[in-house]
């Protein structure tokens, strides 16, 4: 019996195990879904969370968009009003504008219906006034290329009108124009400028000595000489008695002129060279060629006794200045008055008969 039972205790356990297994396992499914259940919960209520954070962030973003483009269609609108306007008042001003325009023109057309032929004679004035302006540089200055300027300037203006009666005042203006160029042009401009420079460079043009050697010619060696022979006061009358004596120069009339002082008082020897330089220019202004021929022939006869004529400076001043002595500053110049004096009987035979029909007119009018 024990061992009945035993066995059926010992058969009984096993099966008992079993049974509590079988038991504890939907205890564990179940806990384990609902910390599943729990999870996917909490997973899902933080989703909403997130969506719902994101729809209102949308939401506000929409209605910040929604209320920004509904401010700038305001703007809009207002900016619209005001360009309509202004386009309604730049509408008006052209239009006032268009109509202004349009009266002048019209009176335009109307004072050249009345003066038809009113700008042919301003043209032909303006012709007038350039021929004058070319006789009086000739004249006064004997200015020839302001003169051809004129007279071509006057020529262009006369061809422009196209006037087939105008064809004899141009065959009298370019035969005075060709008559013109062919005189003898200097530069009177370039001339001046090149002795203002030579006057400049005067004073470093070498002078002779009595030993062969070339000397300075600059105002520091007079004043050492002068400062050597003043060093002692006892000579200061003698000084001053000697200097006096060299001042003045006695000049009797034909003379030719000579430099003021003698050779070894190089500085009164270079103030006269200058002097006589500016001379010179001053003829070449005044188109005088005598004066200037006489300038330039004493200037050649100090160079040549005084300065060093080996030098390269003294050699091309004392060329150019024998080319200068060769030029005709005052070449004579033609009349060209008969271009002026063609245009003017022109212009009196056109006057004449734009008047005679209108005494005509007013002779049959009285009648």
């Amino acid at each position: 019996m024990t061992d009945d039972k035993s066995e059926n205790n010992s058969d009984a356990g096993p099966q008992g195990k079993l049974v509590k297994i079988e038991d504890s396992q939907p205890a564990v499914d179940t806990r384990r879904f609902r910390q599943v259940f729990i999870v996917v919960a909490v997973l899902f209520l933080i989703l909403l969370a997130v969506l719902a954070a994101s729809s209102w962030f949308l939401y506000q973003q929409i209605q910040s968009v929604s209320r920004s483009t509904s401010n700038t269609a305001e703007n809009t609108k207002a900016i619209d009003l005001t360009l309509d306007k202004k386009f309604g008042q730049l509408n008006s001003d052209l239009g006032q504008l268009r109509i202004q325009q349009q009266d002048q023109s019209d009176s335009l057309t109307a004072l050249y219906r009345r003066f038809p032929k009113d700008t042919e004679g301003w043209a032909l004035s303006e012709v007038e006034y350039l021929l004058v302006i070319a006789s009086h540089r000739l004249l006064l200055e004997k200015d020839i290329t302001t003169a051809l300027s004129a007279m071509e300037l006057a020529d262009l203006r006369l061809r422009d009108l196209g006037d087939p009666a105008l064809i004899p005042v141009r065959e009298q203006l370019m035969a005075d124009m060709n008559t013109l160029r062919a005189v003898e042009r200097v530069d009177i401009s370039g001339l001046a400028i090149y002795l203002a420079d030579l006057i400049d460079r005067s004073g470093a043009l070498p002078l002779k000595s009595a030993g062969g050697e070339v000397v300075g010619g600059t105002t520091e060696d007079f004043q050492a000489e002068q400062d050597a022979t003043e060093r002692s006061w006892r000579d200061l009358p003698a000084t001053i008695w000697k200097e006096l004596k060299s001042l003045v120069v006695i000049k009797h009339s034909g003379e030719t002129r000579r430099a003021l002082l003698l050779p070894d008082q190089e500085y009164f020897l270079y103030q006269n060279l200058r002097l006589e330089l500016e001379n010179a220019r001053l003829a070449v202004l005044h188109r005088d060629t005598e004066n200037l021929r006489v300038s330039i022939s004493l200037l050649m006869d100090w160079l040549g006794e005084y300065f060093d004529n080996e030098n390269t400076a003294v050699i091309n001043v004392m060329d150019t200045l024998e080319k200068m002595s060769a030029l005709q500053l005052d070449s004579e110049i033609p009349d060209i008055s008969s271009s002026l004096e063609t245009l003017r009987a022109f212009m009196h035979e056109k006057e004449l008969s734009i008047v005679q029909p209108d005494r005509m007119n007013n002779g049959a009018g009285s009648r």
